[in-house]
């Protein structure tokens, strides 16, 4: 046990473009879950619970995001940003493209969880005319609030769903920054003339890649 833990701790990290994406979405994966953590249990109102939970879906969608990138970090780090920022915010694309948890129930039952779910939610506008219609009766809403949102237990349910996919991601770029300033200085390099080409691409007309 003692040499797994040395292992993990000494062995050097690759440097690549694409994992350095995965590690950004990872960062925000877990800034989104803390906010959640913190936040959930005092929202007293409907609105209020409904962009705590918002969080969560950007937890989730940002995690998978970065199972994404692990998953593609031998291939061309622009057809890879490009295809993430197309997935967008689609929780059910997202998950048929994110293949290495070990566990493909978790991916399965997230699809299922978050289906017809948007981050668009955390607008009060948009969450009440998908929760509580303005003119229809409530039971033909887009989404059940008292079955889901409103629900506490489905809630920290799919909560723990988030926990195995954070632990796969932080196992999978585990390791030690390496010392070597030039290799450094050149991924860094890379990936501003990357966010640089990509920036200029979504201002085109005829790009679909913005990210919203």
């Amino acid at each position: 046990m003692m040499n797994q833990l040395t292992q993990e701790i000494t062995h050097e990290k690759p440097v690549s473009l694409v994992r350095s994406m995965a590690e950004h979405y990872q960062y925000d994966a877990f800034d989104f879950a803390r906010r959640f953590d913190l936040l959930w249990e005092s929202m007293p109102n409907k609105t209020g619970r409904i962009k705590s939970f918002v969080d969560l879906v950007f937890a989730f969608e940002c995690i998978l995001k970065c199972h994404i990138a692990l998953g593609r970090t031998d291939e061309d780090p622009k057809m890879v940003l490009k295809d993430l920022i197309k997935a967008r915010h689609d929780i059910g694309k997202l998950v048929e493209i994110a293949k290495i948890s070990r566990d493909q129930n978790v991916y399965d039952e997230l699809a299922y969880r978050l289906n017809g779910f948007s981050v668009f939610l955390r607008y009060s506008l948009d969450a009440y005319s998908s929760f509580f219609p303005f003119y229809t009766a409530r039971r033909k809403s887009k989404l059940n609030y008292s079955q889901t949102v409103g629900n506490n237990e489905w809630v920290l349910e799919t909560r723990a769903l988030l926990s195995p996919l954070l632990q796969t991601a932080k196992e999978a770029l585990s390791g030690l920054v390496t010392d070597d300033i030039v290799v450094i200085l050149r991924n860094a390099r890379l990936m501003s003339e990357l966010m640089d080409g990509q920036k200029k691409e979504s201002k085109l007309p005829s790009s679909d890649s913005s990210h919203d």
